[in-house]
């Protein structure tokens, strides 16, 4: 051994790692050195089972190997002019598309063993559980890897094992080791959550701890990091990534927290899509559904000035229900909500008891929690996204105000926008009509809704009654339905 160099594993994370059943995963660590490595040292990164036996490794012969076939059809990067050529990548390192020769890259872009990247600083491997959903996984990868003889991996078992991470010189002399004990098995649960805000984001790490939901933050296989350091959208081998992601959804019991579920989400089009097609969603044993109280993780203009929004289940057969009724100025848009609070007056979060200016415009919020679809109105593409054929779409209300009923349908699909330039924003700044400077939308939210209605001054001293309904393509679901009334002053 030499003492001029050491290893350290960072992923996969943690001091026994699990690692899903039926899907790849990644080994990535530092390289701590005295002296620059020799440009021809080797690396290699080897899955050993309970009986001393090599059944995966991935090995690099050469320092920043740039052999990256940047040209395959499913990789999405950044644009031309943030990353021009994708020499940033090859510099990153993505050993997903690591071949022999880039003159013929087909010839070897299934073989798994040279999947592996490596700098002076740090090195990166892709451990490949099976070739594809014949040999044991949930969806194909896009890729479909195999041994260096082009024969296909059956998926790994559950288990216990030991990854070995091995730095060499060409001739054979060992330079550095390490490795650790990880399991391939099942979790128990999992969850449907989104990061953003960043107020949400610290919500959802304290509530996943508190009920003893593990979060797995390991870069997946498929998945390219915003090397740039702006995160603009997903990137990668996304076909890859969704499939080594639906493997977290294999009986468990899975807990969704209904915030921002944008429709082009992999939380939407993949893995809910998914828990749809085989009838999870409507089984409390497979799938349970919470959401805030007050609809965001902090609002500043309620009754009794700033109030913490709570997390709360659904009841049992609730699909529908209210945050609150915000009092709003002429900013405010239909199903857009701007997380500074510009177009609010004042936030009203006890919906038993609303009183509202005549005059005045109000906005109703709230959430509809998912419920089970046909199977069938969902359609499994080669992207490893699912066209929605069927999905929560409108709301019906039917409004009374003392001598008139009324129905309006209105459309769910709330917007979120923050200050521009923002951290929490994942788009590109846009301008947004009536606002005094351009906003940055953190997603879009299949499942909530902001309705403006106006309150006409002839209704001073009445009381107006709503009721909504939620409904899908097959028209109105009646227990997804809330009442409010509003008192007009």
């Amino acid at each position: 051994m030499n003492n001029d160099y050491s290893l350290t594993i960072k992923i996969p994370s943690g001091d026994e790692p699990l690692i899903e059943y039926g899907r790849h995963f990644n080994v990535q660590g530092r390289i701590i050195y005295k002296d620059d490595l020799p440009e021809d040292a080797v690396l290699n990164v080897s899955l050993i089972d309970e009986a001393g036996r090599v059944i995966r490794y991935a090995r690099q012969t050469r320092k920043n190997n740039v052999n990256v076939y940047l040209s395959h059809p499913q990789l999405t990067c950044y644009s031309e002019d943030i990353d021009p050529q994708r020499k940033g990548i090859v510099e990153f390192g993505f050993p997903e598309l690591m071949v022999r020769d880039l003159s013929k890259p087909y010839e070897s872009l299934k073989d798994a063993t040279i999947k592996c990247f490596y700098s002076d600083d740090e090195y990166k491997a892709v451990i490949v559980t099976a070739t594809d959903r014949d040999h044991g996984m949930v969806f194909d990868d896009g890729i479909g890897y195999t041994d260096e003889n082009g024969c296909p991996y059956e998926v790994i078992p559950c288990g216990n094992y030991d990854i070995t991470v091995e730095l060499e010189t060409a001739d054979g002399r060992l330079l550095a080791k390490t490795g650790k004990h990880i399991v391939i098995s099942h979790r128990s649960t999992q969850t449907i959550v989104r990061f953003n805000p960043s107020s949400h984001k610290k919500n959802m790490v304290k509530w996943c701890s508190e009920q003893g939901f593990n979060i797995c933050e390991d870069t997946l296989p498929g998945y390219l990091e915003p090397y740039k350091g702006v995160w603009y959208y997903h990137m990668g081998l996304l076909p890859m990534y969704r499939a080594c992601d639906i493997a977290f959804y294999q009986d468990v019991k899975v807990y969704m927290f209904v915030y921002l579920i944008d429709p082009t989400s992999t939380s939407y089009e993949t893995e809910l899509a998914y828990l749809q097609t085989i009838r999870a969603v409507g089984d409390p044993d497979r799938f349970a559904a919470f959401h805030y109280d007050i609809g965001e993780a902090i609002l500043d203009k309620c009754e009794n000035g700033t109030k913490q929004g709570r997390i709360m289940e659904f009841e049992e057969g609730e699909y529908l229900y209210i945050y609150r009724v915000d009092i709003v100025n002429d900013k405010a848009l239909e199903n857009v909500y701007d997380l500074s609070g510009e177009d609010v007056i004042s936030s009203m979060t006890d919906t038993s008891k609303l009183t509202v200016p005549a005059g005045s415009r109000i906005a109703i919020t709230g959430v509809v929690r998912p419920w089970q679809l046909a199977p069938s109105s969902f359609e499994l593409t080669k992207e490893n996204v699912y066209v929605c054929k069927d999905c929560v779409n409108e709301l019906h209300y039917e409004i009374n105000d003392g001598s008139t009923i009324y129905t309006e349908v209105r459309k769910l699909m709330l917007e979120r926008f923050v200050d521009a330039p923002s951290s929490d924003a994942s788009s590109k700044t846009i301008p947004v009509e009536n606002k005094s400077k351009d906003r940055c939308m953190i997603g879009s939210s299949v499942f909530e809704f902001y309705n403006i209605f106006e309150i006409p001054v002839s209704l001073t001293g009445k009381s107006i009654d709503y009721t909504v309904i939620a409904c899908d393509n097959s028209g109105e679901k009646k227990d997804a339905y809330a009442k409010l009334r509003v008192d007009v002053t």
